[in-house]
């Protein structure tokens, strides 16, 4: 994709689609402030690489004294505990368990990591 792309034959956006319009020949995005008019769209998809949950998770990493790394992600152990009768899967679990632990085989990796120290 990315030779296509310094080809010019593709153009990659990056963005959170808010809104899309189509007509007969053309796809209208806004993108952020933009728009993007396109012909077709190939592939859209993503997350947001954030700490979720964390309006409410604050709060409680500030009452526990919580360890957290400069992402804001927890520290935790190789069992996913971040404290005492404390663990995480999914997305909290990520800096211990790797890139797959927003999918179900990351939540079965935590599981079986969760129950084998217990």
């Amino acid at each position: 994709m990315k030779r296509l792309e310094r080809e010019k034959k593709i153009n990659i956006l990056d963005g959170e689609v808010e809104s899309a319009f189509a007509n007969r020949t053309e796809i209208t995005l806004k993108i952020g402030d933009g728009e993007a008019n396109v012909h077709n769209i190939l592939l859209a998809t993503g997350f947001i690489p954030s700490l979720p949950g964390k309006s409410w998770l604050n709060e409680i990493i500030n009452d526990l004294n919580l360890s957290c790394a400069k992402c804001g992600y927890p520290i935790i152990n190789h069992s996913l505990q971040w404290y005492p009768n404390l663990y995480v899967s999914g997305p909290l679990a990520e800096l211990e368990i790797g890139p797959i632990a927003r999918n179900i085989s990351g939540a079965r990796h935590a599981a079986e990591r969760i129950v084998n120290s217990l």
